[in-house]
This record gives structure tokens, C-alpha cells and sequence, in this order.
């Protein structure tokens, strides 16, 4: 913008107002833009809480498709401390009698060998190979030493190689005395592992090796604590697993044990129940229903000659496509249950959906197996459908990138037009000083004039 203009004329003909008007009316266009600018950040805006709603359904569709997610019985352990009881797909209802005798463990070796402390050089040279039974060993390090390393370095060297089958720990068993100990990755008889030395000069590594000979670990006696297997009973039938995270031993049950007690029998429970059911399905219903309150938020926005995203064409195929699979026909699940509303989940006349328990609980007491079958098919489709609008580089992002596009066009189209303004109101300022200064001038010599005439009066 230019310097005000100061009028020294005639006072009566206001040239700043005039300026004013012209470069309102020639700014119209500018103005168009802005207001085009200011509708395209709103709707950018509501594309972001757009993204933020369908995340929102991602996470709840996650634990409905997530094998271990939904499951329509409730499970309970008479000593939870013990065992600990998870319920996922395919649960039988019944009552399971549990004994644990020993629990999964994972391979402990400590080292004869003592350090004065965690610098002191093991080794200079070598390496050691360390093989789990039935396996080709791994060497550590890859490249043998050729150079000093202390205890705690070789530790560090065994803990970074991806494909170790040990952790490596450095425990000072009593003043100025430290041990390296080495701890299987995985419990289990599976992966009990074997140690060979061929570390030089440095104070070395051995370890128990009660049978002298050579290969640490390949007799019990050589271990502080052997690897082992979980050991239980279910009603009666021996198990086996090679972690304390127990899955088959009872239908669509976890176990988590954690005591052992031969003696002691530990009673599961597995109910069907349509509150558990009922529950999983909470997560997915409040954000299915908020994703659909925020679009008619924009219908009504609309409606109101708002700006708004209800009628992007991605919006709408969003809307109806989601409406579409969950009406659609999953035969998989079955005749009887082969859509969501046959099992309780029903429409509402403002789009949204509802839970209707007494269909659940009927569904699931007919036949649960069904409804599993039939939320697996249905949520995995509804869940697809979300990925392809909310993943990165998706529909959402694409109709975000292409706002933002447009903005960077009219920004720079307003940057141009403003400078064309400020040229227009610069030249228009300097057209009406000049005239200005003309009629000041002429004022002037009017005044002249006048005082002229009156020295020559006839009468």
C-alpha cells in the first residue's frame, strides 16, 4: 500500500475515498479467492477428523479380527495366580480340570571362571560357538577376536548377534568376583544349546563340563538351570508346550502358568455369554457411531450453505460402502446367521448402529460357532474397506493432498494479484496527487485573478 494522500485543494473532492472504492471494487476477485482459500482449510480440516474417526474404527476392528480379540464365552480360573485364563475363538463350553507339575523354563549357564570385574580382558583372540541341539552352531563373534575384549564387552558382542540363541549377562557373585552368564532366548527342551570355547590368551571361559568332555552343557549337571518344557494335565491328558503360554490344551482358552502344585487341580470354566460378546462389540459400535454423527454433522453443515466434505465423492462411497458391508450376505457363517442385524447388531434410523442383546444372547446360545464365523467375515470386509481410506497414502490422504494442491495454486495466484493491486493503487495515487497539486494550482490562480479584477473596477 501507498502513502495516504494529503490534499492541500479542494478539501471538498476526498480522493482517499475515492481510491478506497476503486481498489475495493478491482479487489473483488482477490476477495472471491480468499473466501475459495478459507473453504478449502475447513474442508481440509474435517478430511483430518475424518481420518481420525475411521482410525478410531480401525483399532476396534483390529480386536474383533485378531484371532485372540472376540470370542463369545467368558473364562475363569479358580486359581488365577497359578493359571491365568484368556478367552479367544472357538471356545467350548465345559468345565476343565487343570494340574500343573512343572513349568517351561529356558537354559542357564554361569561360567567357572571368575573376572575381578566386568573390564578385565576375557580373550584376545578366538571365538566360541554356541549350537541348540540338533542345529549348526553360531560363532561369537562372527569374526574371531584379534584384538583384547573384556568380559562386558563380549557380553555386549553375544547380545547384539541377531542369530545367538543366547542372552548374555554379566553377575557379580561376590566382591571383586564376576561370572558370565549365559541364558537361552526361547525355554524349552528345543532350545537347550551347547557351548564350545576357542577364546585366547585374556583370562579365557569355561564352564561346568561334567563329563569332560569339551562341550559345555550337554549334560544336565553342566547347567545352573536345565531347559525344560511346561508339564500339566488337562482332565487327565498330559501336555507338553515349550512356554508357559499354553493355547490348544483347552478350545479358545489361553493358559498363563505360573506355580506348579501336582497336588493341587485348578478348575476352568468356559461359558458362553453374550455379555462378553456384548463387550467386545462396545469398541466397535461407539466409533462406527461416531464416525457416522460427524458425517451428518457435514449433510447438515451442507444443508446450511457451509463449507463441508458431505458431498466429496469419496465421502459419499465411504458412507455407502460401509453401510453395504454391514448389510451384506456372509453365507459362510451360515444360513441362519449370515448377516449382522440376524445377530443383534441393527441399523438405527439416524445411520448409526445398536446392539440388540436378546438377538446376541439367541444367536449365540443356537449356535456361537455361526456368529464367530460370520463377525470374522464381516469385520475382516468392514476392515479392509477402513485400510483403504485410512492408510497412508490412502483415498483420505489422496483428497487431503489434492486440497492442499489447490491451495498452493490460489496462494500463488493471490501473491500475483496482490502485487498487480499494490502497482494499480500506486499508480492511482500518483494520477490523483498530481490532479491534487493541478487544482491546488488553480485555485491559485483564480485567486490571482480575482484580486486583479478588483484593482481594475470600472465603478
Amino acid at each position: 500500500m501507498g502513502s495516504p494522500i494529503t490534499f492541500s485543494g479542494f478539501n471538498s473532492i476526498d480522493f482517499t475515498s475515492i481510491l478506497n472504492a476503486i481498489m475495493t471494487a478491482e479487489r473483488a476477485p482477490m476477495t472471491a479467492l480468499e473466501s475459495q482459500k478459507t473453504a478449502l482449510n475447513t474442508q481440509g480440516t474435517a478430511f483430518t477428523t475424518l481420518a481420525g474417526k475411521l482410525g478410531a474404527l480401525e483399532s476396534a476392528l483390529e480386536t474383533l479380527t485378531d484371532s485372540d480379540g472376540f470370542s463369545p464365552f467368558t473364562v475363569a480360573s479358580s486359581d488365577p495366580d497359578a493359571v491365568g485364563v484368556s478367552a479367544s475363538s472357538g471356545g467350548v463350553a465345559g468345565t476343565y480340570e487343570v494340574v500343573v507339575s512343572q513349568l517351561a523354563r529356558a537354559q542357564v549357564m554361569a561360567s567357572t571362571t571368575t573376572y575381578s570385574s566386568p573390564d578385565q580382558a576375557i580373550a584376545t583372540g578366538g571365538s566360541i560357538s554356541v549350537a541348540l541341539f540338533g542345529n549348526p552352531p553360531v560363532q561369537i563373534p562372527p569374526t574371531a577376536l584379534s584384538g583384547s575384549m573384556s568380559v562386558r564387552q563380549f557380553a555386549d558382542s553375544i547380545n547384539a548377534q541377531a542369530n545367538s540363541p543366547v542372552n548374555a549377562s554379566v553377575v557379580q557373585a561376590a566382591p571383586g568376583q564376576y561370572r558370565l552368564v549365559l541364558t537361552g532366548r526361547n525355554a524349552g527342551t528345543a532350545n537347550a544349546f551347547t557351548v564350545t570355547s576357542g577364546l585366547t590368551g585374556g583370562v579365557g571361559l569355561t564352564f561346568t563340563d561334567t563329563d569332560n568332555d569339551g562341550t559345555y552343557g550337554d549334560t544336565a549337571a553342566d547347567n545352573s538351570v536345565p531347559a525344560a518344557n511346561a508339564a500339566l494335565t488337562v482332565n487327565n491328558i498330559p501336555i507338553t508346550s515349550t512356554t508357559n503360554e499354553v493355547e490348544g490344551a483347552i478350545p479358545g482358552v489361553t493358559l498363563t502358568l505360573s506355580q506348579t502344585d501336582a497336588t493341587e487341580r485348578i478348575l476352568v470354566e468356559v461359558t458362553e455369554s453374550s455379555a462378553a460378546a456384548q463387550k467386545e462389540l462396545e469398541g466397535f459400535v461407539k466409533a462406527y457411531n461416531d464416525l457416522m454423527a460427524f458425517l451428518n454433522e457435514q449433510n447438515t453443515a451442507a444443508a446450511n450453505g457451509k463449507s463441508n466434505i458431505a458431498r466429496d465423492g469419496m465421502v459419499r462411497s465411504l458412507k455407502a460402502e460401509l453401510r453395504t458391508a454391514m448389510q451384506a450376505e456372509y453365507l459362510a457363517a451360515g444360513v441362519n446367521y449370515s448377516r449382522l442385524s440376524t445377530v443383534g447388531v441393527e441399523f438405527e434410523q439416524t445411520g448409526t448402529i445398536k446392539v440388540n442383546a436378546l438377538r446376541l444372547t439367541e444367536a449365540l446360545k443356537a449356535s456361537s460357532s455361526s456368529v464367530q464365523t460370520l463377525f470374522d467375515a464381516a469385520f475382516a470386509e468392514i476392515k479392509a474397506q477402513v485400510e483403504d481410506y485410512a492408510r497412508s497414502g490412502g483415498l483420505i490422504q489422496n483428497a487431503k493432498d489434492r486440497l492442499k494442491d489447490q491451495i498452493v495454486k490460489i496462494d500463488g495466484r493471490l501473491e500475483s494479484m496482490q502485487l498487480q493491486l499494490d502497482l494499480r493503487r500506486a499508480s492511482l495515487q500518483q494520477e490523483f496527487i498530481a490532479a491534487d497539486r493541478l487544482m491546488t494550482q488553480l485555485k491559485g490562480q483564480g485567486s490571482s485573478l480575482q484580486a486583479l479584477g478588483g484593482q481594475y473596477r470600472l465603478f
